[in-house]
């Protein structure tokens, strides 16, 4: 302590007053709990922006997917000797593949839309005189 117990001296050294320093922290505090928040919830928008895309172009797809299903079925029911094929959409390209045991028919649809989103769909079912859809599932 200074001579007199003068807080203002250390030693032979003369201390100047901190002024503004409480201030000036508070601001750098309180300004990066603000930019912490605005850019966390930019990537939250972000997110949620990429999932809310990524649930319309699949549910497209899929979409895409059951037409071709739908086409197949209708061109098994006309055609007894139906082996499937590629068929080409506005919305993006199928694959039908046919396996036949008697009159059981699986049909497997790979569908892909432009944005290269893919969906697969199997389809059973029962032909005879007419069509009688076993099971309709989608498939990884």
């Amino acid at each position: 302590m200074g001579k007199g117990g003068d807080l203002s001296r250390v030693g032979n050294f003369k201390m100047r007053p901190l002024k503004g320093y409480i201030a000036f922290t508070t601001l750098l505090v309180i300004s990066a709990v603000v930019l912490l928040v605005g850019v966390t919830l930019t990537l939250l928008a972000v997110f949620q922006v990429q999932q809310s895309l990524s649930q319309e172009l699949g549910s497209a797809t899929f979409g895409l997917a059951e037409g071709c299903v739908e086409d197949a079925l209708l061109s098994s029911f006309s055609n007894d000797a139906y082996a499937g094929g590629t068929y080409n959409y506005p919305e993006g390209d199928c694959t039908v593949a046919v396996a036949k045991a008697g009159d059981n028919w699986v049909f497997t649809v790979d569908a892909t839309t432009a944005t290269l989103y893919q969906k697969h769909l199997r389809v059973s079912i029962l032909r005879g005189g007419s069509i009688q859809i076993l099971s309709w599932k989608q498939v990884e």
